[in-house]
């Protein structure tokens, strides 16, 4: 686990906090992998830092795992219509740093294509999601959550709920691990490109060139309530 800053109370309460919050997301990926097989399971990446975590503690478990050679993981990425060139490149990394990641254009809508990958994989039972109690619409989620009706009967399966914004960059940062380039130049949610814009919450005037420039996105102050300013939603009809 991640040592603290320095020994005073506060510092070593806020670690402490942090470490109980990840072995609890390691204990849920481990109850997953022990309910169902790795056939039965895929992860919805999407590029995005929440979901990056997420495929990394995948990994790293699986990897920890006896035989690890044999465990790959389906993942999927659902191709927006209009993705950013950064984060098409960031998964192209990720595929080949962790698992192959299959690109499915995301024709239609979530739930359309959510039924053409079971279509396409008809052994699938449970999905690894890098959902946040501060996402829309996620709140009242549980670790282990079936879709609603109308969605094809899979388990989704929230190891970071509890995760802050802060908790995300905390472990991507501290751990090093590789997260898409827009979050450094203010992007703090990332869509595509006609939903998503840099955060305007990061942005500060360049004394030295004068120019308006956008600080990354892990400067972002009260970030669980501001990180998706650069988003622009649409309708949502339940999963």
């Amino acid at each position: 686990m991640m040592d603290s800053e320095t020994p005073n109370g506060n510092a070593c309460t806020k670690s402490q906090h942090f470490d109980d919050k990840l072995r609890h997301s390691l204990a849920v990926i481990s109850k997953a992998l022990e309910k169902y097989k790795l056939e039965q399971i895929f992860l919805s990446f999407n590029g995005g830092k929440d979901c990056t975590v997420l495929l990394h503690l995948v990994h790293k478990l699986l990897k920890s795992r006896p035989n690890p050679h044999n465990d790959t993981l389906l993942c999927i990425y659902l191709q927006p219509g209009q993705p950013f060139d950064e984060v098409e490149s960031f998964v192209s990394d990720c595929s080949r740093t962790y698992f192959p990641i299959i690109i499915k254009p995301g024709l239609g809508t979530k739930q359309d294509a959510l039924f053409s990958i079971c279509n396409d994989y008809p052994n699938l039972k449970a999905c690894f999601m890098g959902c946040r109690r501060t996402d829309p619409y996620c709140h009242e989620l549980s670790d282990f959550e079936m879709t609603t009706k109308g969605w094809p009967e899979l388990m989704r399966i929230n190891p970071l709920l509890d995760w802050t914004c802060d908790d995300i960059w905390n472990y991507l940062r501290n751990y090093d691990v590789p997260y898409c380039s827009l979050y450094d130049i203010g992007y703090t949610s990332l869509g595509d490109r006609t939903n998503t814009v840099q955060n305007p919450h990061l942005k500060y005037l360049n004394s030295k060139t004068g120019k308006e420039e956008y600080r990354p996105a892990y400067h972002l102050k009260n970030a669980d309530a501001l990180e998706r300013i650069g988003r622009f939603t649409r309708p949502h009809n339940g999963s």
